[in-house]
């Protein structure tokens, strides 16, 4: 087992949904990893138990680490290696271990955690039953022991007592498990070598995993068969000519139907570049091992895939007998993890970016939304001030996107308390009235109809931001109006279960391939071509998911596609008695406004002269401080990015001067701050851009 199929072990028995610290999880990632640095099967199984002791004490807490093995002949634990904390720090005290220390099977801890197959594992032998091991060197305090497979067992201890959770405990068992496959692999490369060359001498071990019983002998050829045949690496045998004599199910697996022809032919088949295979033949035939990284390789289907190659030679260069030994090693799902890993690097420089230039997109929906506002109290025309609120709405959904942007820059994450309740049947007709220039108008200019067939039970309240909810279905809406070029139909229903909303938006398109279906939600995966982002699933999926929901698709080609969108429900909010709060006597008040935009100073500045109050408008910063010295305010609004004098430096001046006028902060990096206590820096509160008139003069009352 290589160190690919290590760490997907690790993966599927969930050390990454650990809720143990994170270091803690490095810790032992970095054990996994070590352990996979031991592979090339250059070394014994003796000197690797050797490097595994070191590698326990070098990357954990513990002070001394043993290995012992079984050992057929003389039907016992045998210590293989054993290391300790002082080796490590290499003073004048070493430890001294019994090399004669032998368990017959069920004595002590290690024997009968080698019979039972269990670990076992003691916090403070002070408080449990611990039994003394004659002759033995170390009295531990805390101990753990470890099965490794059926080979032996790893005695992990230390001085003072230690907790062992059962999440630590998991992962101990997982590394256990993952030194044990360390040890097969080596042991079986031994026996290889045996056959090889009879002569040399190997270290003697007999695993129980490896004969009928312990009276067999390790060498024998159906064990061998079966190990060959199992080992999740492709392997082919090769005689001297480099033809292939036998393949193991992994091979079959790799290359499918077919793979049987392969016997008696150069593996060079099995390669896009069938030049490649004899290179790496040439030179294993001279160095008597040679790797080869990503390599190409074509199965019975004529897919291509990348994998590892290792070639080594058996025998004697000069000798006629012998042959090769090629072992495949699968790297596409490495890659496939690989490339989700940069994915996520460019949508965090894709955030980074997007950050940048929030400011001045704030500033540019700021001047949209006020004007609108300012304009809808003179309009009379229904159609027109119709057209203006949907452009309003889509402003405010315009200014929540750049606020995710923002968050999604940030190092913590965004509260999830923001979540409020959204009427989905409302949120469902805004989002086609807002796209119907994409449904309507443009297909209509090619002759082509889509019809809409809404089916929306009432009162479907869903715990969602109402922004996040169009943006999923504005996403859904497009893609369902392209996968219908020639018209269609798109059907969308509500339904409220007891805890869940459910929405589903399908159409009558092209439909979707399985193999589409399981990558539809990928970041960057588009089947549109150039010109598409292939983010709008992935960032809806994000949403829906970060909302506690979930979203799947059902799909056949030709026979059109349905989404489902499943959301936590949201409760009925409760709405305040009309009459309780009593409305406020308008109070015209002496305000001052500063923002270098003058586009947005003139927009504030008329806000708050059409409901009375008495503005001055100052477009710089200096100026700014001049007039605060000059003359008073019952309120200070400000810019917060400004060149030259900044708006905290506009608040610390009016503070030192009038230090109960209220100073708001305006500006389009306001959900940086909106959640701080800014008063030790002049600040009373916070309002982000773009901002509504209501909004404006909901703060301004709160503050005065």
């Amino acid at each position: 087992m290589d160190h690919a199929d290590w760490i997907k072990e690790v993966l599927d028995m969930g050390v990454f949904e650990s809720q143990c610290p994170q270091h803690e999880m490095i810790q032992f990632l970095g054990i996994i990893q070590r352990c996979a640095e031991l592979l090339p099967l250059s070394a014994g199984v003796q000197q690797v138990c050797g490097e595994l002791v070191k590698i326990v004490i070098e990357e954990t807490n513990f002070e001394n680490c043993s290995i012992v093995l079984w050992n057929g002949e003389r039907q016992s634990l045998c210590l293989s290696a054993a290391y300790g904390l002082d080796d490590l720090l290499g003073g004048r005290f070493r430890q001294n271990y019994n090399p004669m220390l032998t368990f017959s099977r069920g004595e002590g801890i290690a024997g009968q955690v080698f019979q039972t197959r269990s670990p076992i594992f003691i916090e403070n032998t002070t408080k449990q039953a611990f039994p003394l091991v004659r002759n033995a060197t170390i009295r531990p305090t805390a101990l753990a022991c470890l099965p490794l497979m059926d080979l032996g067992v790893m005695n992990i201890s230390a001085r003072r007592p230690c907790k062992f959770p059962p999440q630590l405990r998991r992962n101990w068992e997982l590394v256990s498990r993952v030194i044990g496959h360390l040890l097969v692999s080596i042991h079986l490369h031994e026996q290889f070598r045996r056959v090889e060359r009879p002569s040399e001498d190997v270290v003697p071990l007999e695993p129980h995993l490896l004969v009928q019983n312990s009276r067999n002998d390790c060498r024998s050829s159906s064990f061998l068969e079966k190990a060959l045949e199992r080992m999740p690496l492709g392997v082919c045998i090769l005689d001297a000519e480099g033809r292939v004599v036998r393949i193991n199910e992994s091979v079959e697996k790799l290359q499918g139907k077919g793979s049987g022809e392969m016997l008696g032919r150069s593996p060079a088949v099995l390669f896009k570049d069938s030049g490649v295979f004899e290179s790496l033949l040439a030179r294993a035939a001279k160095t008597g091992q040679e790797e080869l990284s990503d390599a190409q390789l074509i199965n019975a289907e004529s897919d291509i895939y990348l994998a590892d190659v290792h070639l080594v030679r058996l025998g004697d260069q000069e000798s006629d007998l012998g042959g090769y030994l090629l072992v495949i090693n699968d790297t596409t799902k490495k890659k496939a993890f690989a490339e989700k890993i940069l994915q996520t690097e460019k949508l965090a420089a894709l955030g980074t970016m997007a950050g940048g230039v929030a400011h001045d997109f704030n500033n540019l929906l700021m001047a949209i939304l006020g004007n609108i506002q300012l304009v809808l109290p003179a309009l009379e025309d229904e159609e027109v001030r119709r057209r203006l609120l949907n452009v309003e709405k889509a402003v405010h959904d315009g200014a929540h996107t750049v606020r995710r942007l923002q968050k999604f820059t940030e190092r913590e994450r965004e509260n999830k308390s923001q979540s409020s309740a959204v009427d989905v049947n409302e949120a469902i007709r805004d989002v086609v009235e807002l796209t119907r220039p994409r449904w309507k108008d443009s297909l209509q200019r090619q002759g082509h109809i889509i019809e809409f067939e809404m089916d929306m039970e009432p009162n479907c309240l869903a715990a969602i931001h109402a922004s996040d909810f169009r943006e999923v279905l504005t996403n859904l809406l497009f893609n369902a109006i392209e996968a219908m070029p020639e018209g269609g139909k798109i059907t969308l229903r509500t339904e409220a279960l007891k805890d869940r909303i459910v929405v589903q938006v399908g159409d009558t398109g092209i439909g979707m391939t399985e193999e589409v279906m399981s990558r539809i939600f990928d970041p960057y995966y588009t089947t549109k071509g150039v010109g598409n982002s292939g983010l709008g699933l992935s960032v809806s999926w994000s949403l829906v998911v970060r909302a506690g929901g979930e979203i799947f698709v059902k799909s056949k080609p030709g026979k059109g596609s349905v989404f489902f969108i499943k959301l936590p429900k949201a409760s009925v909010p409760k709405t305040q008695a009309a009459g309780l709060i009593p409305a406020r006597t308008p109070v015209s008040r002496r305000v001052l406004v500063v923002d270098d935009d003058k586009e947005v100073l003139g927009i504030l500045q008329d806000m708050l002269f059409l409901k009375g109050h008495r503005v001055v408008a100052v477009d710089e910063g200096e100026k700014a401080l001049d007039v605060i010295d000059r003359e008073e305010f019952d309120l200070v609004l400000t810019d917060l990015g400004m060149p030259v004098v900044s708006g905290w430096e506009i608040a610390k001046r009016v503070k030192a001067r009038t230090p109960k006028t209220p100073v708001i902060l305006i500006t389009g990096w306001g959900g940086q701050y909106e959640d701080e206590d800014l008063t030790g820096r002049g600040v009373d509160s916070v309002l982000s851009k773009p901002l509504s008139w209501e909004k404006l003069l909901a703060k301004i009352d709160s503050v005065l």
